[in-house]
């Protein structure tokens, strides 16, 4: 059961400054910051420090996304370390939004049971572009467990490449390359032709096994591409070590992403792109070639460093549902931004979910 935040009372016990809450929740974890509604040092701030929780993987099963009971572990928590938190907003990053959450108002409910008033449930693509471009439009590639590439105005246009699970796209994601490393991995162990790589088989040896139990331990698992993605950092290890056939994954997942960003990036979006996420942590040989083959298939648009991650686009989403200035961050879509207001409405969100 969600705990509620919310003051603590008594003649001798101030009140906590209100707070704005963002959650992200992903395939390979789920983060949550609390921050002063006026930011750190600012009106109402105490000493001004975010309040930051960790928590699991998302799930799927053959019901859909948990995500909500995800956010309802973290706001426990939070309630938990910090009673009487008062929290004036809460947006929430969640990956599969479009496709695998089968109820987003189950999220909103989960946010305002613990005390928020207005609510943001967006997908991570959004959290993301609004975290990597800091709220101007044009295009980002959120890459980590899965990859999605969001090109939007933020008003009207909205264009989507990828971001299909890992069985039918995340091209160049951590799931994509991890799949390919073990793909490779087997391929050696079977003696078939062309390019071997025992550096990929002795990797996937020590982290699953004999490969003969590498199906029963995949093909089951509602977390199978975490797992995938777990394999990652070791198809990198590889590359970094010269072998060529990780390096050839890591090149043509850079490719990839490159492909998606100029796929999604249609007219009257301006040409501007941002790729954020773990795999870029991975570096030269995934962004060399990302780079490069944009340039060939865009010329035209600019790729600029992320100013933040998907926590912080959901953090500037809540901050946005208290701040007047902000009111028009983004605007609310069936696909991307669902917006909740139970108090201090505006008209047009009173007391229901905005879906424009």
């Amino acid at each position: 059961m969600t705990a509620t935040l919310g003051p603590v009372t008594g003649p001798d016990v101030p009140l906590e400054p209100e707070h704005v809450v963002a959650v992200d929740v992903g395939g390979s974890g789920a983060r949550l910051v609390a921050a002063p509604v006026h930011g750190p040092g600012g009106p109402g701030s105490t000493d001004g420090t975010p309040i930051t929780l960790t928590g699991r993987p998302v799930r799927i099963t053959a019901a859909g996304s948990d995500a909500a009971d995800v956010v309802a572990e973290l706001v426990d928590a939070l309630a938990g370390r910090q009673p009487g938190l008062r929290v004036a907003a809460a947006a929430v990053s969640v990956t599969g939004l479009p496709s695998l959450v089968p109820d987003p108002g189950a999220l909103h409910d989960v946010l305002q049971a613990a005390g928020a008033s207005a609510t943001a449930v967006a997908a991570d693509a959004l959290a993301a572009h609004l975290g990597a471009l800091g709220g101007r439009p044009g295009a980002v590639a959120a890459v980590g467990t899965g990859a999605i590439v969001l090109a939007t105005d933020l008003r009207r246009r909205w264009h989507r490449a990828d971001g299909w699970g890992h069985l039918l796209g995340d091209l160049g994601s951590g799931s994509w390359i991890g799949a390919h490393g073990l793909r490779a991995a087997v391929a050696t162990h079977d003696g078939r032709p062309g390019p071997a790589s025992p550096t990929l088989l002795a990797a996937a040896l020590e982290r699953f096994g004999p490969v003969e139990g590498w199906p029963a331990a995949l093909y089951g698992r509602p977390d199978r591409a975490h797992l995938l993605a777990s394999f990652t950092p070791a198809v990198a290890d590889a590359a970094g070590a010269g072998d060529l056939v990780a390096n050839g994954i890591l090149h043509d997942a850079g490719t990839h992403l490159a492909e998606s960003v100029a796929a999604a990036l249609r007219p009257g979006i301006p040409p501007l792109a941002a790729v954020t996420g773990g795999v870029l942590q991975i570096g030269a040989p995934v962004t060399t070639p990302l780079r490069a083959r944009l340039s060939a298939l865009r010329p035209d648009v600019r790729l600029v460093p992320a100013d933040g991650s998907p926590l912080d686009g959901a953090l500037r989403l809540a901050r946005s549902l208290v701040d007047p200035r902000d009111g028009g961050l983004v605007e609310p879509h069936d696909t991307w931004l669902t917006v909740r207001a139970t108090t201090h409405p505006t008209p047009a969100a009173a007391g229901k979910e905005i879906r424009a």
